[in-house]
């Protein structure tokens, strides 16, 4: 029996390792080829009697005729005296450069020295042949010759340019895919040095066989929140009803918000409010969970590990019940069942790992700092409004959409709606359900090992 453990373990154990391989391979493949997103005209030249405007750069899209400006892009220039020194990139309107124009200012008499005109686009780069650019009958109102392996053009005109025909990038040697591979190497090996697995599966393997304790601990805690009132349980689902009424009538009738696209504003509203609602509720829970449970911490035969896990289950019950009533509120409003509906219930079980995994570290931080709870009051608040709940992502500026996106629950808030409203599928954006799984597990180890080394002294502390 025990060599069979020992095999299901490490078979576990490896398969935990690819994945994870894996999953930090692409992360930092991703996160390497986003420095080469974008296109450019790479520049290396040097001037003599130029003017106070010496030069622009545009350039021709998709094999069109006209030219559009390029914008610079933090471009080194040194300029004194009529001369100047260029060695930097201009950043392009848009992609699939198919011509270049330089206009070389209306000095006549100038001399421009260029050594390098390069191409570059998503890592693909062209440098143009200056030999060929000199003996070309694009260069207007200049003289031209090819020496020293650099193009000299005298001015003689009051227009002077030059063209470049016939750009096609060419990819060049990209080592980001061994990066990504020795990055993914070095976490894995961490992972392995530092993370006890086996002290995390079997914690995980009790959770299975505690599972009917799990179920009935969650049905008590449910029933004896509410045992003192007269309406008993009902009151766990009044509240958000009403909650979320007020949000409803706030910002739809009071600030008359819009529908948002073709979505009623309350359906658009209700997509990314339920979620939280059990989020907040179940984190806050967890994390007392032991100190509102001391008694069970003091026994030594108890599983006390259990214990988060027992209020995030019995919050899952009002969840629940409000992606029903959520779902009815869309048959009300004329939307049809949708196959996509059913990602809810991967969104969700992704939000109760998350849950699972902040409660771990938070639950037995408490323990020890009080303040934790009133901290996590504060981070909540902030939390709500930080997540596009209330508001569109699109309202954020393209330059700060990666904070957000930082934040955990905008997957979650953005998988309900993508299922109920957009008709996404969950592995359409590939990038930012990569960037989840780490995080969670990162999470998860971080939570499952501080919570093994602090747990021996719950009950000294308690």
């Amino acid at each position: 029996m025990k060599n069979i453990r020992g095999v299901v373990f490490y078979a576990v154990k490896s398969v935990c390792y690819i994945v994870l391989f894996a999953a930090v391979f692409l992360l930092c493949l991703n996160f390497f080829n986003s420095f080469y997103k974008g296109s450019f005209i790479s520049l290396d030249l040097s001037a003599e009697g130029m003017n106070d405007a010496p030069f622009e750069v545009y350039c021709a899209h998709g094999g069109g005729e006209g030219f559009d400006i390029a914008a610079r892009d933090d471009i080194p220039v040194s300029s004194e005296d009529g001369r100047l020194s260029i060695n930097g990139r201009f950043r392009l309107s848009a992609p699939d450069a198919s011509r270049l124009r330089l206009d070389l200012g209306s000095s006549i008499n100038s001399k421009i020295t260029i050594n390098k005109i390069e191409y570059i686009t998503d890592g693909a780069s062209f440098e143009a042949d200056l030999a060929s650019v000199a003996k070309s009958d694009t260069n207007n109102d200049t003289d031209a010759e090819y020496a020293d392996g650099a193009l000299v053009l005298t001015v003689t005109g009051a227009d002077p340019y030059i063209i470049i025909d016939d750009i096609k990038p060419v990819p060049g040697r990209n080592l980001n895919g061994i990066f990504a591979a020795l990055a993914a190497l070095v976490f894995v090996f961490a992972a392995n040095r530092y993370v006890k697995l086996k002290s995390i599966y079997t914690m995980a393997a009790d959770m299975y066989l505690s599972r009917r304790l799990i179920l009935s601990l969650a049905v008590n805690d449910f029933k004896t929140k509410y045992s003192g009132s007269y309406f008993g349980t009902i009151w766990a689902f009044i509240q958000p009803i009403c909650t979320i009424l007020v949000f409803w009538f706030v910002f739809q009738v009071g600030f008359r918000s819009n529908d948002v696209g073709d979505v009623a504003f309350i359906l658009w509203f209700m997509a990314g409010l339920i979620p939280w609602f059990f989020f907040s509720e179940a984190w806050m829970g967890a994390t007392m969970a032991l100190m509102e449970y001391s008694y069970l911490v003091k026994k030594v035969v108890f599983k006390i590990h259990i214990l988060p896990l027992v209020k995030i289950i019995s919050g899952l019950f009002v969840h629940v019940f409000f992606i029903l009533f959520m779902l009815g509120f869309y048959l009300v409003y004329g939307e049809k069942p949708d196959i996509y509906w059913l990602q809810i219930l991967y969104y969700s079980f992704c939000m109760v790992l998350l849950v699972t995994a902040l409660s771990y570290i938070t639950s037995a931080l408490v323990v020890f700092f009080r303040d934790l709870g009133q901290i996590m009051n504060i981070v909540l608040q902030f939390g709500m409004w930080l997540t596009p709940i209330m508001w569109s992502i699109n309202m954020i500026p393209g330059g700060l959409m990666w904070v957000f996106k930082l934040n955990p629950m905008y997957y979650i808030v953005q998988g309900y709606r993508e299922s109920l409203i957009y008709h996404i599928p969950f592995y359409d954006n590939v990038k930012q359900t990569l960037y989840f799984w780490i995080v969670l597990l990162i999470l998860m180890l971080a939570g499952c090992v501080l919570y093994k080394k602090l747990k021996p002294h719950f009950a000294d502390v308690l």
